[in-house]
């Protein structure tokens, strides 16, 4: 067996006293990478341990398995070329960067890291991911809305400078792991045990600073089985008409053995970018379906025409997402061409971020639907209580209030909740009742009006809907989606 080397550097001391919330041992691995500065303190560390604090921060690492080092060094805002020079010596490196963009202007952000003895790239090895869950917390006191850890989202003042912003960062030990030019928001990241919700307070004093967030999480709704109904066949499922606009469904992914290759125009994992589409708890799966028109909700009716669909997985194994996660999936399901978005989740923490994401998707001709919520307590469920996106509450086939249907007067509609599926979430297939049915069904009809009439904006297409609606109980909003409303808004 080959023996491991060790480095030893005898460059500066790490000095750290300026980093709030922070304070390592003095034997402690801390690692801090900002643009192509690099911060290191290890002491006999395995170089594989180093490497996956790259990782942690979102970096693609690739490691020749031969490769066997420790390190030990002490490192402050070195250049990081120079510092790996030493570092991996004699093994060769490859690094690949890309450009962060936002209103900052473009900064580099390391991609990719390549580690392997001279001669030996191709024996690099993917090193995975710790994890790909959201490591969520309620606070130092355990009673906050449930948030990302070490995680800040910020949006900085008109004027604010990179290499100013760049003080700031030294100043709290933050990380920028990526950002969302659409929103202009940066997602920081922290050491292991930060107090960010300290941090925060600090960050929101900064002149630089516009707003600051905790980068919220939000978990998938807990579906009801609605019956014992044996689960239907698999649809046939055909292709879509050449050049049908898609409709995005933002969920937990989908089942590549779902059968629905033939309808899904685009795909992504916002969780693991790096992983091919799957679906752990079945509801993304679900959503696709009935978005998608191969399956009708119960009274819903349905035109035998099948929609292309945008599929994105936001939440994890854990059924959990992250804000910021939600602002890369909206991003992507713009650039894939959709044009109605589907959000069949929602939580009670609101966000000035995810308002500010809502609108711009808005503004630049998108469709917002999401579902209002299963707890029929009249709190506004967000992102469905924004202005910009459409609530969609829950009937029954017959048209009446679902039960459990959330109401209020930030519901725009109310739409068919239950449907019986070929898939379970996170059971077996067969029926199950959700205001996330509802919103999957109304989301289709808009895509559907869209197709029919391509030239129709955003605001046709709600007004049209709109218009087509059938009465509604009260708490219902403007109408309801059923049968005759399909037919009324898809007809001549």
């Amino acid at each position: 067996m080959r023996s491991q080397r060790s480095l030893t550097l005898k460059l500066f001391p790490l000095l750290l006293a300026g980093i709030t919330g922070f304070a390592p041992a003095a034997s402690a691995l801390f690692f801090r990478l900002d643009g192509d500065r690099l911060w290191l303190q290890a002491d006999q560390t395995p170089l594989t341990e180093i490497l996956e604090q790259f990782v942690r921060i979102g970096v693609d690492v690739r490691l020749d398995p031969r490769v066997q080092t420790t390190v030990t060094t002490a490192l402050r805002g070195e250049d990081l070329d120079s510092a790996l020079e030493i570092l991996l010596a004699p093994h060769d490196y490859l690094l690949t960067w890309r450009m962060l963009r936002g209103p900052l202007g473009r900064i580099p952000k390391l991609q990719e890291i390549q580690v392997f003895q001279p001669g030996g790239r191709a024996a690099a090895r993917r090193l995975v991911r710790p994890s790909n869950r959201f490591d969520s917390t309620r606070g130092v006191l355990g009673n906050a809305p449930e948030f990302v850890r070490d995680e800040l989202l910020i949006g900085v003042r008109p004027g604010t400078t990179y290499e100013r912003f760049q003080r700031l960062l030294d100043e709290i030990g933050g990380m920028m792991v990526d950002s969302d030019a659409a929103t202009g928001v940066y997602l920081i990241r922290f050491p292991p045990g930060t107090n960010v919700e300290v941090l925060l307070q600090q960050v929101r004093r900064s002149a630089l600073v516009a707003h600051a967030e905790l980068n919220h999480v939000t978990r998938l709704p807990a579906q009801r089985p609605s019956s014992d109904r044996e689960a239907p066949r698999l649809p046939d499922v055909r292709p879509p008409a050449d050049g049908s606009i898609p409709v995005a469904v933002l969920d937990s992914g989908l089942d590549p053995q779902a059968g629905l290759s033939a309808v899904v125009s685009a795909a992504w994992d916002a969780v693991s970018p790096e992983r091919e589409l799957s679906d752990p708890a079945g509801h993304g799966t679900q959503m696709a379906y009935l978005a998608a028109g191969l399956i009708p909700a119960d009274g819903a009716g349905t035109t035998g025409e099948s929609l292309p669909v945008v599929s994105v997985r936001a939440f994890d194994e854990d059924g959990k997402t992250s804000n910021f996660a939600i602002l890369q999936a909206l991003a992507y399901a713009a650039q894939a061409g959709a044009r109605v978005v589907n959000m069949s989740w929602g939580s009670e923490t609101d966000s000035e971020f995810m308002r500010t994401a809502m609108q711009v998707a808005a503004d630049r001709g998108m469709l917002l639907v999401a579902a209002a919520g299963n707890t029929p307590d009249g709190i506004p469920v967000y992102p469905a209580a924004y202005p910009d996106v459409m609530a969609v509450g829950g009937v029954t086939a017959a048209g009446q209030p679902w039960a459990h249907s959330n109401h209020g007067d930030f519901i725009a509609l109310s739409a068919p909740a239950t449907a019986t599926l070929p898939v379970g979430h996170n059971g077996p297939a067969g029926a199950y009742a959700g205001t996330s049915i509802s919103s999957a069904v109304a989301a289709h009809a808009l895509a559907q009006y869209l197709n029919r009439h391509p030239g129709a904006s955003a605001a046709d297409a709600r007004a049209a809907l709109q218009a087509a609606l059938s009465p509604a109980p009260d708490g219902c909003g403007a109408g309801v989606l059923d049968t005759a409303a399909l037919q009324r808004l898809l007809g001549p």
